[in-house]
């Protein structure tokens, strides 16, 4: 159904919202020129006001998700009341929500064919593993176990997102049982650091 025009000027973070938001609802698949513009009320002219193309349209909201990613990140790592581990836990239950992995799952799948989304999907990879890095580096780990658990937790996530669909999905006590076997195991069986002299 097409909405009526708009009164103000769009800005291009107005597309890339709506069109973050056919992502939730339509899929990979829904975002179209069309689509959106008839969802916005407008004409092509519009869109290619502020995009050369659709693929510029995706960078942009790759750049977006990364921003609203950051902030999100920021709000939970802001909260240090909570205790590291049930911050794991917080930012997991958040990553593998129904609306965020489908919107992951579309900018990775269009990451293979555009290397500057790519490159945003790595940046949001980097800051996600820092995160979690650094909240189990409160737990007193030593740097390399840290740094291996905080590997295997992000690639799980990564793999997580591309197979969601056949696998079950945890529910956060789930999530905070697997995850508080993980840190205890880890933190009683500490790893030799190859590093340390």
């Amino acid at each position: 159904m097409t909405k009526s025009p708009r009164s103000h000027r769009l800005s291009a973070t107005d597309w890339v919202d709506a069109a973050l938001a056919l992502v939730t609802s339509e899929g990979v698949h829904g975002v179209k020129i069309s689509s959106l513009c008839a969802e916005l009320g407008v004409t092509k002219g519009s869109f290619y006001w502020h995009f050369k193309d659709l693929d510029a349209l995706w960078e942009a909201m790759a750049a977006r998700w990364q921003e609203m990613n950051r902030l999100r990140v920021a709000e939970l790592h802001g909260l240090t009341e909570m205790p590291a581990d049930a911050r794991l836990v917080a930012l997991s239950t958040m990553l593998i929500s129904d609306s965020h992995l489908t919107v992951e799952t579309a900018i990775r799948d269009w990451a293979r064919s555009s290397e500057k989304v790519a490159g945003t999907v790595r940046n949001i990879d980097g800051e996600i593993f820092k995160v979690v890095n650094d909240t189990l580096l409160e737990l007193e780990m030593s740097a390399a176990q840290a740094r291996l658990l905080a590997g295997l937790l992000v690639y799980a996530g990564i793999g997580y997102i591309h197979g969601h669909g056949a696998l079950p999905t945890p529910t956060p006590d789930e999530l905070q049982r697997a995850i508080s076997g993980l840190l205890a195991s880890t933190i009683d069986r500490p790893l030799d650091d190859p590093d340390a002299e």
